[in-house]
């Protein structure tokens, strides 16, 4: 998680485990305006085999118990942004009853870059680990419920997506606008504290170059704005920070 920054230092802020783990959070993001909620990422969600369990020991999700609290049901979702297709960032879109799997928002247009959908359906050796599953989804796409995009995209004057590759090939990014105010959803680009510093980057990285390059940015516009940058994967301390 933490690539080219020592464990001599990252150890000093996050214990590892007798297997070497380090907990993490999956930290998402809901969106609202008007008569429109948009959920960025959706976290490991529900369904995990005995492989999967051994090898990360994932705590019960609770998504759907998060958006009881603010009066929210899946079926109040409009949009769903897919930040990248590794599991921990799309697991939520499944909803398992007792026969088979279905959509978990299932009102929703979920939006992934059209880079990253391919990559993820037909990987290569590198990256057919990180993908493991994706074909769950395909149900999704022959629905016409995942919407694939071509690039950054905006869904109004306050909300974009955009697109920086880096972590994975089709990594996006989204920015917030809103009454004067910026905020960065970055997910893996800058996914906890210790990835602020710009040669700090996780060791899935497929481009060290683009992800930095979107850091230098991201962080530049926060500076200036003051805005907040919300860290999908900071477990404990503060999970956003206010420039």
């Amino acid at each position: 998680s933490m690539g080219v920054l020592p464990k001599s230092i990252w150890n000093k802020t996050i214990v590892a485990d007798e297997k070497n783990r380090i907990e993490l959070a999956t930290n998402l993001l809901l969106i609202r305006y008007l008569e429109n909620n948009v959920l960025v990422d959706t976290g490991l969600g529900y369904d995990f085999d005995e492989k999967q369990k051994k090898i990360f020991s994932p705590k019960p999700c609770n998504l759907l118990e998060k958006l009881a609290t603010i009066g929210l049901s899946r079926f109040e979702i409009n949009t769903v942004i897919i930040t990248h297709l590794h599991h921990d960032h799309w697991g939520g879109l499944l909803y398992n009853n007792e026969t088979k799997a279905e959509s978990m928002f299932p009102q929703a247009r979920i939006l992934i870059q059209e880079t990253e959908w391919k990559v993820a359906s037909s990987p290569d050796q590198l990256n057919e680990a990180a993908y493991r599953g994706v074909e769950k989804l395909y149900p999704l796409y022959e629905s016409g419920q995942i919407h694939l995009l071509d690039g950054n995209y905006a869904l109004n004057d306050g909300v974009s997506v955009l697109h920086t590759g880096g972590h994975a090939l089709g990594s996006q990014i989204v920015e917030i606008s809103s009454k004067g105010e910026k905020g960065f959803y970055p997910g893996d680009i800058i996914p906890h504290e210790l990835h602020l510093s710009i040669p700090v980057t996780s060791a899935y990285e497929i481009s060290r170059e683009l992800t930095a390059k979107a850091k230098i940015k991201i962080l530049h516009d926060l500076r200036i704005h003051k805005g907040y940058l919300f860290l999908n994967h900071q477990s404990l301390g503060r999970r956003y920070i206010k420039f």
